[in-house]
């Protein structure tokens, strides 16, 4: 696939986004096709490489934990971050999914199993609500209480994604105030003297192409960042190699831009 030339929309002096040199060439250099999206929180200023795929939807996989740890605590499914799931005993692949689960670690470790568990006992019926009021991508869970977000219906843009970080970010999303902070909290992935990087990823693993997700906000200088990573996982890579991938290239791209 090749990329259109990124666009850039600048607003506001608040955002050192620029599409100097040749922004593309992160991606070859990653041997990865993809998009990105780059907004400050607070002004229209966004930056995109290959705009097209960023309106393209694709299946969530588990960046929807995001919202889904959302609704487990506001119907009790589940009571806090370290409410204990018991671990039924079926090997799994990720070795840390074969243990027992409390949120605070399967959303660090992304166990598919905890959340499903989850979803099951929001049900169908609550979720459907939940997800239409989040206004979350095409809103239909149609598939199965424990799989439409994998390899069901739903599907999300990356452009409706930012719009759906920046509405946790600002906590305007139709949960308590709370779900929405212990979320932003359980999204951390690194703190450090000069910035915080939160962020989940999300592959979707049972469909053609293997799509992978990285989304989430960078703080740094008082400001807030969105950013949303879409990539397509080439035939040559290991799963292990491709998780690790979007991790560096997300890096790249922000070092790009005098973020980090």
């Amino acid at each position: 696939m090749l990329f259109t030339l990124p666009v850039i929309f600048l607003t506001a002096l608040l955002l050192p986004l620029h599409g100097g040199g040749d922004p593309e060439r992160h991606f070859r250099e990653a041997g990865l096709t993809g998009s990105f999206l780059l907004c400050e929180l607070e002004s229209d200023s966004c930056y995109r490489i290959n705009p097209d795929r960023c309106a393209q939807r694709y299946i969530p996989a588990s960046t929807f934990k995001i919202l889904n740890s959302m609704i487990a605590l506001e119907t009790g499914a589940v009571s806090g971050l370290d409410d204990t799931l018991k671990w039924d005993g079926t090997k799994h692949a990720i070795e840390s999914w074969n243990q027992d689960q409390c949120m605070r670690d399967a959303f660090q470790r992304s166990c598919v199993w905890f959340y499903q568990e989850l979803a099951r006992r929001i049900g169908e019926t609550r979720m459907k609500e939940a997800v239409a009021a989040a206004g979350y991508g095409n809103m239909d869970i149609h598939g199965g209480i424990d799989r439409f977000w994998l390899d069901g219906a739903l599907r999300i843009s990356s452009e409706e994604q930012l719009t759906f970080l920046r509405r946790l970010w600002r906590e305007e999303l139709p949960f308590p105030r709370e779900a929405q902070r212990t979320v932003k909290e359980l999204m951390v992935l690194e703190r450090t003297d000069e910035y915080t990087l939160r962020g989940k990823t999300g592959t979707a693993l049972r469909s053609d192409d293997i799509i992978g997700w990285l989304v989430g906000y960078l703080e740094r200088g008082g400001h807030v960042y969105i950013y949303v990573m879409n990539v397509q996982m080439p035939e040559t890579d290991d799963l292990y190699g491709f998780v690790k991938k979007r991790h560096t290239l997300l890096r790249v791209l922000l070092r790009d831009q005098g973020l980090m």
